[in-house]
C-alpha cells in the first residue's frame, strides 16, 4: 500500500502540529489562571528558581489541604495568595530549570509559561508519529493518525496548556521510544528481489544515547523512570539477541547505557539522599509526610466498599482520560463519553478485524517485532504506575496514563485500518484501495472540532 507523497505527508504532519499548537495556544490563553490540575505549586517552583536558585525542598507547610479545597471552590480568586503552594517541590529540576527562564524573561507570566508546555507537547505529537512512521515506514497514514490522536484529546491538551512538568515528561519519553525502536533497526527498507533490510548500523543511534536519554528522563519526572528503563534494557537484549553478538558487546552496551544515565541523573538522588534521609532517594516519603489529608486508598476502600470502589476507578479514570477539566471538578456530559465510547467500540472491532481476517499484513520482520515490544513495555509500565500510584492515594486521573499515549495511538490508528481493510475487500476496487489508505485519519477528523468545543462549552464558562 503506498503511503502517499513525502511532500503530501510532511504537509499533512506541519498541519497537525500548527493546529495542536493553535488548539494548545487557545488553551492556554482562555483556561482561567490555575485552573489544571497543581497548577499553582508547579509555578512556584519555577518561581522559587527564579528568587532564591535551585532547587527548593519540600517541608511542612508546603501544603494545606483546606485552603487549597477553599481555593478551588471559590475558583481561584484574583486577591487570593498562592505563594506558600509549594508541595511539587521534591519534583526533578529540569522542566522548572526551562520554566524558570521563561519566568525571568516574561516577568512570570503564566500564558507564557503554559506556552512553553504547548511546545513541549508539539515534540510529544512530533514523537508519536515518528515512533509509528519507523514501525511502519510504508504506511505513513497510520503514523498521521497516530499523531492526530494524540494532538487533539481535550483533557491531553488542557494538560499540556499547563504549568506542569508533565509536557517534558512525555516528550522525553517519547524520544527515548523513538530513539529505542531506531536502535532496533527500524525503519526497514525494501530490498531488490523483496523482503526488507533493517537500517544500517551506521544510522543507528548508539547505547549511549539511550543512556543519556535515560539520564535526562531520571530529572524530569518519576513517572517515566519505569518506562524508560525498562525499553532502554529491552532496547539492548532484544538487540544483543537477534544480532547474535557477544557477552563482551552486551555489557559494553549496558555499561554506556547505565553509565550514562546514572552520571546524567544520579546526583538528583544523591542529592534527595542528603536532604531527606536514606532511603529516600526519589523524595517520595518526604513528600507523603508533607501531604497529610489526601484521601488514602485504604480509607476510600473502607468507606466505599470494594466493588464500589473499582467501579469509581474505572469510571472516574475513563472520564478524566478524554475531559474532566479543571482540578477533575468539570466532566463533560454522559453523553459525549457514550459516544466517545461507541467510537472506541468501533476500533477494537476493527483490530479484531486485523486480526482475524488480515494476519498477513501484521506479518512483521524481527526488528519491527523487537519495537512492539518497547511500544507493549511502555503501555505495561504507565498502566502498572498509574495502579501502583492509586494502591496508596485516590488518583483516579486519566492524565496519568498519558506517558502510553504513543502505543495507545500506534492501537488506535489499527484498529480503523482494520475497517479500511475490509472495506478494500468487499468492494473489489484498486482505484478505492488508496483512498482507503487515509481512513485512520479522516476517522479522526471530528477530533480536534471536539476539542474546541471543549474549551468553549465546558472549561470557560464552568470555570471563568
Amino acid at each position: 500500500m503506498p503511503s502517499g507523497n513525502s511532500k503530501l505527508i510532511y504537509g499533512l504532519l506541519a498541519g497537525i502540529v500548527v493546529l495542536f499548537v493553535g488548539l494548545g495556544g487557545l488553551y492556554a490563553v482562555y483556561t482561567p489562571p490555575w485552573q489544571t490540575p497543581d497548577e499553582p505549586a508547579h509555578y512556584n517552583y519555577a518561581a522559587q528558581i527564579v528568587q532564591e536558585g535551585c532547587c527548593p525542598i519540600i517541608a511542612s507547610g508546603d501544603w494545606d489541604a483546606a485552603y487549597l479545597e477553599e481555593l478551588k471552590e471559590e475558583q481561584f480568586p484574583e486577591e487570593a495568595d498562592l505563594s506558600a503552594i509549594q508541595y511539587e517541590d521534591h519534583q526533578p529540576p529540569l522542566y522548572y530549570l526551562a520554566a524558570s527562564l521563561v519566568y525571568r524573561f516574561s516577568g512570570g507570566s503564566l500564558t507564557a509559561l503554559r506556552m512553553l508546555s504547548v511546545i513541549f507537547g508539539a515534540g510529544v505529537v512530533l514523537a508519536a508519529y515518528f515512533a509509528i512512521a519507523r514501525l511502519c515506514p510504508y504506511r505513513k497514514p497510520l503514523a498521521l493518525a497516530a499523531a492526530a490522536f494524540t494532538a487533539f484529546i481535550p483533557q491531553h491538551i488542557a494538560m499540556m496548556a499547563g504549568v506542569g512538568n508533565d509536557s517534558l515528561a512525555e516528550l522525553v519519553l517519547g524520544i527515548i521510544t523513538v530513539v529505542a525502536i531506531t536502535y532496533l533497526g527500524n525503519p526497514l527498507s525494501e530490498k531488490h528481489g523483496g523482503g526488507s533490510v533493517p537500517l544500517d548500523i551506521s544510522s543507528r543511534p548508539h547505547a549511549a544515547a539511550l543512556g543519556g536519554l535515560t539520564g535526562i528522563a531520571f530529572l524530569t519526572k518519576l513517572s517515566i523512570y519505569l518506562p524508560a528503563v525498562l525499553i532502554v534494557a529491552a532496547a539492548i537484549l532484544l538487540r544483543w539477541r537477534y544480532e547474535k553478538h557477544s557477552l563482551r558487546w552486551l555489557a559494553e552496551q549496558i555499561g554506556w547505557s547505565a553509565g550514562l544515565a546514572l552520571l546524567i541523573g544520579g546526583w538528583w538522588w544523591v542529592r534527595n539522599i542528603t536532604l531527606y534521609g536514606w532511603p529516600d532517594l526519589f523524595a517520595q516519603r518526604a513528600h507523603v509526610a508533607v501531604v497529610e489529608g489526601q484521601l488514602r486508598t485504604a480509607d476510600h476502600i473502607a468507606s466505599l466498599g470494594l466493588a464500589s470502589y473499582l467501579r469509581e476507578f474505572f469510571t472516574v479514570t475513563y472520564h478524566s482520560f478524554w475531559g474532566q477539566f479543571g482540578w477533575m471538578g468539570v466532566p463533560m456530559p454522559p453523553r459525549d463519553y457514550l459516544l466517545i465510547g461507541l467510537f472506541l467500540i468501533w476500533v477494537f472491532g476493527g483490530l479484531a478485524i486485523l486480526a482475524a481476517a488480515f494476519r498477513d499484513q501484521l506479518a512483521l520482520a524481527q526488528e519491527q517485532q523487537g519495537g512492539m515490544v518497547i511500544l507493549g513495555l511502555v503501555m505495561a509500565a504507565s498502566a502498572l504506575g498509574y495502579v501502583y500510584y492509586n494502591l496508596t492515594f485516590v488518583q483516579f486521573q486519566g492524565r496519568y496514563l498519558y506517558p502510553a499515549l504513543i502505543p495507545l495511538s500506534g492501537l488506535i490508528a489499527l484498529g480503523i485500518w482494520g475497517w479500511a481493510l475490509l472495506a478494500g475487500r468487499l468492494f473489489r476496487s484498486e482505484r478505492l484501495q488508496p483512498v482507503l489508505d487515509w481512513l485512520p485519519l479522516a476517522a479522526l477528523s471530528w477530533m480536534p472540532f471536539f476539542a474546541l468545543w471543549a474549551l468553549f462549552r465546558y472549561i470557560v464558562p464552568n470555570l471563568g
